[in-house]
């Protein structure tokens, strides 16, 4: 099975990494993976779910990550028993501003704490504690921390 992933700075990264903000992931077997959400011809275009499978098929987990916005890098942490990240986007009321976000966490045993990043400008919110087996797809974690029957039946949305 052949997933694709950016695992080097290529003429792609750097536009893309020139009008986004990007993720830089370092797995257990020493390999960085940069996000590449919406490069040509790689499916699906999130990189994320490319990395979750990747990580699963090869039995690899995530050890370090960190967020940057052009010279701006914030690094969320190292050798946690998973990471968490999605992307979000929000308004005020009556407003025609959208405020986007990453949203970044770690997990520790079944302790998620994620922390809501405002894009472009990578300005860190207040950490929060979330439930993890609640958006499964979203976390890369180290084989046997999750419940597997929790997440397997939240994937197919029944209660234990």
């Amino acid at each position: 099975m052949n997933i694709f992933l950016s695992k080097e700075f290529d003429t792609y990264i750097n536009v893309y990494a020139d009008n986004n903000p990007l993720w830089i992931a370092t797995l257990s077997n020493g390999e960085t993976v940069y996000q590449d959400d919406g490069r040509p011809n790689v499916e699906p275009s999130s990189a994320w779910i490319r990395l979750k499978e990747y990580c699963e098929v090869n039995n690899l987990y995530i050890t370090n990550i960190k967020v940057r916005n052009k010279s701006h890098i914030e690094d969320i942490g190292s050798d946690y028993d998973g990471y968490f990240f999605c992307k979000s986007a929000g308004a005020l009321m009556f407003g025609d501003l959208t405020q986007h976000a990453f949203v970044l966490g770690y997990l520790e045993g079944e302790k998620l704490s994620v922390r809501k990043w405002r894009l472009p400008e990578l300005i860190p919110e207040e950490i929060e504690e979330r439930d993890p087996y609640d958006l499964p797809e979203c976390i890369i974690a180290k084989k046997g921390i999750l419940n597997e029957q929790k997440l397997q039946a939240q994937n197919h949305g029944t209660t234990l």
